[in-house]
């Protein structure tokens, strides 16, 4: 048996016999599962040879997760102990590098999460027996991350030019010259990447890449293409996953989007870029997509990274993030079980920190300074004279070290963590693993190399006086009142005694949610990142007044100050999202529990579908206690829903036109859980009708807007008898009052109790029917299809009564009258008004399209039925042009009017009002400016007109105007 791994010495062992034998046990089954032939003769052999005896010893004792991998893999282990680390490594990369851009996308995250494993293997045991240095291992682990998106993103890339929304000259290499790229920043950039780590990326494209005719859609291509890129490489399945992807260091994530042009973000950095992005730009990097593109965006950016003067103030603002870092991280015994080696006291952070700060100080003035990975940059200095030599190699050493001790920690479960175990038994596996005899040994070492760099890292920041002015974010606590109103001032507030006389109201502990001490010791702590994230909003004095609401909402407030404090930068966004965006601002001062919703990982991810949906409202429903359980859960989640959809529209994570499905998905989820609770609590005391099914028919007058997006819920029970006419309860009811009591019960729970917020807004669109009076009552052809809501074959038969042939058609001037009164109820109920901005209101508006369609439809649904049944507005307009009653250009302009009117209308409810020229916040113009495919607000208005003016006239057409 050729082995190209080193001895049985070079294996540690933990000591965990019988974690040992339970790994050997299963190695075992695992072999006998294999085919007969040379990977079963040596999975049989490897347990009893020396070199195999160690190797199982120290990767079953100490990592539950290498040992799964090799258990389920055991042919590749056969590969790597035969070829060595090296050979495995390089036929892994080749084998990405090989994927072919027409390739399915589920097949290549299924090859790459195979592929990870396996590189995480091959550099586990390459690291464990020193066969590679620090430099070797975290080459492997960006190259693999590296080649992985470079992967998915040309498939993707290849999907958008077969759509005509990109045009790169070279099938076979779709990512040259198609204006699309990924930077890589933090480790990724840095080429510096740990064993478990997520990748931090910015999407970014070229606006001049984009094909003119396709400029209004690529929006919404780059969103689902930014979905796509995280699912394929995030989302968890049997085989793992292949790398967490995160996008929130791209510029401005509250008002951005997933995959942003070239021009904005130049444009942002220029004007709004910090310091601390400044600091994280030093180590971006393309690494995937059309790299020139990239090395032309990052030659751009050089004059907002690098000052050309040496640039001492940048350090002042260094200090300031230092003292978040410092308040956030720094607590607790250097060295202690449990201690974070990335972000705690003498960590790796500030290491990298340290560099950083010396980069941007002196980088501006000398190029040799910009180098991407932190030893090198650090040897750079060292050799123009700016830091000592012996400061260099001091934490040189103990980044190495450190960073050693932290890919250990995460072999352990491949999880992305950087802390110490705090069980003692698991540091002391955790020591043996590493090589020492126990965890006094290995304690010793951490600590020295810890205590290092810390002093380094406070010996920088000991700086003169006139570099280290008081800053904005320095406690206002002890100071004077005038000194304190002065710096409040200087920080940006326009009202510097009103927001002093909040603050010292915190400090007082006069707010309802600090009355307890510990909830009082952490608002205090918190004051100044409240004030300077306040101060990052376009009205800080109003941002602060909210934020003080906000927490005069929360009862005792030492939860929401504990996450707030561990999640700093969440602040920022809370303060934004209450001055731009008071819909949601409002939600979640009404329950603020919602406010863990801003970190949720999942945030970039695609929403799921109904499916999913129903199947994460019943796992929520399965534990609840009683029926008044089930309402709160069922209100909650729907708040929970709503919020995430409005969270992720505001952040550009989610299209309107995606949200607005996702809020219409979530109300019939709701409506779906709440008709199923009823119906068992009529139960309890009436009985079931033997055989009878029922249904919801859910869907909006034609001019509610509301409905039309999920906002409320219009509904009309229907019902399908068997034999049985009454209940089968102790207390019977006939069908008719059966169901009057169950609609009625129905809409109870939708409106709340005293005390409670309505679960939706709803309106009952008629009595109870059965299914035969429905039938009988129903003309396809004037009636809306509705949605469906319910189980069984009644679902099935109600659908399909929208798609027969109508037998007594209304005439058609009897439902433009209909509609005509419905679109003066709705006008009259949104204020009137047809401004440019009104987009349901005005004329060529939303109503306008709407009945125009509805009257189209009952035209054509005369001749061609299949066009009654279809529920989505923008495949109506679509089947009206097969059939006809468009012509191509009319279909067109429709679609792209309702597409440009409904993501609006989505926008605004989000935010919380009617969006109007000239009051659209500042942080919000990306948003509106992307969704109308606009380049300004004068632009978006234009787009406005010229969509109305599309839609009227296909309305003087059809509604004879």
């Amino acid at each position: 048996m050729t082995n190209n791994l080193p001895s049985p010495e070079a294996w540690p062992s933990t000591g965990n016999a019988d974690r040992v034998e339970l790994g050997l046990q299963q190695w075992a089954d695992a072999a006998r599962r294999l085919a007969p032939g040379p990977d079963r003769t040596f999975a049989e052999a490897l347990p009893s040879t020396p070199s195999g005896e160690a190797m199982f010893a120290c990767i079953f004792g100490a990592s539950p997760f290498l040992g799964k991998c090799i258990v389920r893999d055991p042919a590749y282990l056969r590969q790597l102990w035969e070829r060595g680390p090296d050979e495995c490594a390089k036929d892994i990369l080749d084998g990405i590098r090989a994927m072919r851009p027409d390739a399915d996308k589920d097949a290549i995250g299924r090859d790459l999460r195979v592929a990870r494993r396996r590189m995480a293997v091959t550099i586990a045991f390459a690291d464990i027996t020193s066969n590679w240095d620090l430099r070797t291992v975290t080459w492997a682990l960006t190259s693999l991350a590296e080649e992985a998106c470079s992967a998915v993103l040309r498939v993707l890339i290849a999907g958008l030019a077969r759509r005509g929304a990109l045009a790169p000259p070279d099938p076979d290499d779709p990512e040259r010259k198609s204006g699309l790229f990924a930077l890589g920043l933090g480790k990724l950039g840095g080429c510096e990447l740990n064993y478990s780590s997520d990748i931090d990326l910015i999407l970014l494209f070229d606006p001049d890449a984009v094909p003119a005719a396709m400029r209004y859609e690529a929006p919404g291509h780059f969103m689902r293409l930014a979905h796509s890129f995280i699912s394929v490489l995030s989302e968890p399945t049997m085989d793992g996953i292949a790398f967490r992807v995160d996008l929130r260091l791209r510029p401005d994530p509250v008002a951005m989007p997933l995959v942003i042009s070239t021009k904005a973000a130049l444009n942002y950095y220029e004007k709004r870029g910090q310091t601390w992005e400044r600091a994280a730009l030093i180590k971006a990097r393309p690494i995937a997509g059309d790299r020139d593109a990239a090395k032309t965006f990052l030659k751009s950016l050089g004059s907002f990274v690098w000052k050309e003067r040496l640039d001492f103030p940048t350090v002042q603002a260094l200090h300031d993030i230092k003292k978040r870092i410092d308040a956030q991280h720094r607590g607790g015994k250097i060295g202690e079980p449990g201690q974070d080696l990335k972000l705690g006291r003498g960590g790796i952070r500030e290491i990298e920190f340290f560099a950083q700060a010396h980069q941007l100080v002196w980088g501006g003035a000398d190029s040799r300074f910009r180098t991407i990975a932190t030893c090198l940059s650090l040897r750079e200095l060292t050799m123009a004279g700016r830091i000592p030599a012996k400061v260099t190699e001091t934490l040189i050493r103990a980044y190495e070290y450190l960073r050693r001790v932290e890919h250990r920690i995460q072999m352990v479960a491949d999880k992305q963590t950087h802390s110490l175990p705090s069980d003692l038994a698991e540091l002391e596996t955790l020591a043996r693993f590493l090589g020492y005899p126990n965890r006094r040994a290995f304690g010793r070492e951490l600590e020295h190399h810890l205590r290092q760099v810390e002093r380094q890292y406070e010996g920088f920041f000991e700086l003169p006086l006139e570099m280290t002015e008081a800053s904005a974010s320095s406690a206002l606590a002890g100071q004077s009142r005038d000194e304190a109103v002065e710096r409040l001032g200087r920080l940006g507030f326009g009202d510097p005694e009103a927001a002093f006389a909040i603050i010292e109201k915190w400090r007082l502990g006069r707010c309802a949610a600090a009355r307890e001490e510990s909830s009082l010791d952490l608002l205090q702590a918190l004051t100044p990142s409240i004030a300077i994230a306040a101060c990052g909003t376009a009205d800080p004095d109003r941002a602060l007044r909210l934020i003080d609401v906000f927490f005069d909402s929360l009862g005792d407030g030492y939860h929401t100050f504990s996450l707030l404090q561990a999640n700093l930068h969440v602040l920022e966004t809370v303060a934004e999202i209450l001055v731009s965006a008071p819909a949601v601002g409002a939600m979640l001062t009404a329950r603020p529990s919602l406010l863990e919703q801003l970190l949720d990982p999942a945030t970039d991810a695609a929403p799921p579908g109904v499916e999913g949906l129903e199947e994460d409202l019943a796992s929520r429903l399965d534990s609840a206690a009683d029926e008044d359980d089930v309402l709160e859960r069922i209100r909650e989640w729907a708040d929970t829903e709503r919020c995430r959809a409005a969270v992720r529209t505001l952040f550009r994570s989610l299209s309107p036109q995606d949200a607005a499905q996702h809020l219409r998905n979530t109300a019939d989820c709701v409506a779906d859980a709440l008709l199923l609770q009823a119906q068992a609590s009529l139960a309890e005391r009436h009985g079931a009708i033997p055989g009878a099914e029922v249904a919801l028919l859910v869907g909006p007058p034609l001019a509610d807007a509301d409905a039309l997006l999920g906002i409320r819920i219009d509904f009309a029970l229907c019902y399908d008898l068997g034999e049985a006419s009454v209940s089968a309860g102790s207390e019977p009811l006939p069908a008719q009052e059966y169901f009057e009591r169950l609609e009625s019960t129905l809409s109870g729970w939708l409106r709340g109790g005293a005390g409670q917020r309505p679960i939706y807004a709803h309106t009952v669109t008629g009595p109870p029917q059965d299914l035969a009076s429905l039938e009988a009552g129903l003309d396809p052809t004037s009636a809306a299809p509705k949605r469906v809501v319910g189980a069984g074959k009644l679902v099935g038969k109600i659908a399909a009564l929208f798609e027969r042939p109508p037998r007594d058609p209304r005439p058609e001037s009897a439902l433009q009258e209909e509609l005509a009164r419905l679109a003066r109820e709705r006008c009259s109920e949104a204020g009137g008004g047809g401004g440019p901005w009104a987009v349901e209101c005005r004329h060529g508006g939303l109503l306008d399209l709407g009945s125009a369609v509805h009257v189209l439809r009952a035209r054509a649904g005369r001749e061609h039925a299949s066009v009654l049944g279809i529920q989505d507005t923008a495949e109506t307009i679509d089947a009206l042009g097969s059939v006809g009653a468009l012509s191509a250009e009319e279909a067109a302009d429709l679609t792209n009017a309702w597409h440009l009117w409904t993501a609006l209308l989505t926008v605004q409810h989000v935010v919380g009002g009617r969006i109007r020229a000239g009051a659209v916040p500042a942080r919000l113009r990306p948003l509106v400016q992307e969704t109308a495919g606009a380049s300004s607000l004068d632009e978006v208005e234009s787009r406005l007109d010229a969509a109305a003016a599309a839609v009227s006239r296909v309305a003087a057409r059809v509604l004879d105007r």
